[in-house]
């Protein structure tokens, strides 16, 4: 077996025992920036995603700038934060600002409970990422049959197809992945237009989360920041 094959199937395994922790179990104590980066870092570290994905002070700045979360009392973040940190930071390559506020609006605004949206997130993270775990393994399986009946193939050969098997695997992912945001897209569009004020709305609804673009967002967001607050002062 080849290292890529190797470390596919390694992966595999790990992602069967991923379980993101309880509410109740995140740090009952408020952290600095620091301490709240390397925790959400620590907490996905199995996920073993690009480095550019996981989240930093600079995007924890911005989140709270955008008012995407509460500010941090005293520089430290509780608990609440820290749950919606880890949230976005699994979900903000697929998810606009726009939608993450929507969410979190609705959150804080019908919800009482301080772990709803957090403890709702972890039950479908744990469940999308065990599913989709599960399904890899059933169409590899599938694919390894498939290419035994067909003919009897060589060592080389036979990691050639399961190469092949993992590239279509990943190319049927990719195409739930994109139907399912053009949906998500479509429900969130409808509506953030009546959660969100149309100000917001429609200056966020060109801002995308693309962790090569952090430092255009950063320069939108101290934009929209700069608009806010000229619109407050002439409004006096």
């Amino acid at each position: 077996m080849g290292q890529a094959l190797e470390n596919i199937e390694n992966y595999i395994k790990k992602l069967e025992e991923f379980e993101l922790p309880e509410f109740n179990d995140l740090p009952n104590i408020p952290l600095y920036m620091e301490q709240v980066v390397g925790y959400v870092s620590e907490v996905l570290d199995a996920l073993e995603r690009e480095k550019d994905l996981n989240i930093t002070p600079f995007m924890v700045n911005n989140y709270v700038k955008a008012k995407i979360i509460e500010p941090p009392k005293e520089k430290k973040y509780n608990r609440r934060q820290i749950s919606y940190l880890i949230a976005i930071s699994l979900m903000k390559s697929v998810v606009s600002m726009r939608d993450l506020a929507t969410f979190i609006d609705l959150d804080e605004i019908n919800v009482s409970d301080k772990d709803s949206l957090y403890a709702f997130f972890k039950k479908m993270e744990d469940e999308s990422i065990h599913n989709v775990v599960h399904k890899v393994k059933v169409r590899n399986e599938v694919l390894k049959k498939s290419n035994k009946k067909s003919k009897k193939d060589s060592p080389e050969s036979e990691e050639q197809n399961e190469q092949s098997n993992f590239a279509y695997i990943a190319l049927k992912l990719y195409i739930d992945s994109a139907a399912n945001k053009m949906i998500a897209d479509y429900i969130m569009r409808n509506l953030s237009s009546e959660v969100l004020s149309k100000k917001v709305y429609e200056e966020s609804e060109v801002t995308k989360y693309n962790y090569k673009k952090n430092k255009v967002e950063a320069k939108i967001l101290r934009e929209r920041q700069r608009k806010v607050k000229d619109t407050k002062e002439e409004k006096r």
